[in-house]
C-alpha cells in the first residue's frame, strides 16, 4: 500500500512538471500576453519550487499520518473480520452440537413415549383380563345362586302344587262320589300320579 502511494506520488510530480512545462511553453508561444500569471515563464521557477515544497509536505503528511491511519484501520478491520469469522464458526459448531443434542433428546423422548405406551397397553390388557376373570367368576356365582334359588322355588312350588292338588282332588272325590278321603291317602295318590309323569 505504501509502495503504491509512493509510486503514485512520483507519477504525480512528473505529471505536474509536464503540465507546468507545457503551460509555460504555451504562454511563450502566445507572446507571453500574461492573462494568466501561472503561465508566465518568468514566474515558472518559483511555481515549480512551491509545487515541490507543497508536494513534499503533502507526501510527508500522507506517508506519516494518513497512510498509517488507513493501514491501521484496514488491519483492525481485517482482524475484526477474522475474529468475527472465528466466532461465527464457533457459533455454527455450537449450533450444530445443540441441534444434534436436541435431535438425540427428541429420539430418546419418542422411544420413552413408545415404551410407556406399550407398558400402559400391557398393564391395561392385564387389568382388563383380571376384570374379565372377576366378572366371569361373579357371573358364574350369580348363575349358581340363581339356579339354587330357582330350584328352591320350584321345589316349593311343587310342594305347594301337591298340597293344592290334594285338596282339590279330595273335594272333587267327595262331591263326585260322596266319599271322604283322608289327607294321607290323597298325598300318596298325587305323589304317585306326579311320579308317573
Amino acid at each position: 500500500m505504501t509502495r503504491y502511494l509512493k509510486n503514485s506520488a512520483a507519477f504525480g510530480i512528473t505529471g505536474a512538471l509536464a503540465l507546468a512545462t507545457e503551460g509555460a511553453l504555451a504562454a511563450s508561444d502566445h507572446g507571453g500576453g500574461g492573462t494568466l500569471p501561472q503561465l508566465d515563464i518568468g514566474t515558472f521557477p518559483t511555481q515549480v519550487f512551491w509545487l515541490f515544497v507543497t508536494f513534499i509536505v503533502l507526501y510527508i503528511a500522507m506517508t506519516k499520518i494518513a497512510i498509517p491511519r488507513i493501514e491501521y484501520v484496514l488491519e483492525e478491520r481485517h482482524s475484526k473480520l477474522a475474529e468475527d469469522l472465528d466466532k461465527a464458526g464457533k457459533l455454527k459448531a455450537d449450533a450444530e452440537e445443540v441441534q444434534a443434542n436436541y435431535e438425540k433428546a427428541l429420539a430418546d423422548a419418542r422411544g420413552s413415549a413408545h415404551e410407556l405406551v406399550g407398558a400402559a397397553k400391557e398393564e391395561a390388557s392385564k387389568a382388563n383380563a383380571k376384570a374379565e376373570a372377576e366378572a366371569d367368576a361373579a357371573a358364574v356365582k350369580k348363575v349358581k345362586e340363581a339356579e339354587a334359588t330357582i330350584e328352591a322355588a320350584r321345589t316349593e312350588a311343587l310342594s305347594n302344587v301337591k298340597d293344592v292338588v290334594s285338596e282339590v282332588a279330595g273335594e272333587a272325590v267327595q262331591k263326585l262320589i260322596g266319599v271322604k278321603v283322608t289327607k294321607t291317602e290323597l298325598n300318596k295318590a298325587v305323589a304317585a300320579a306326579m311320579e308317573a309323569k
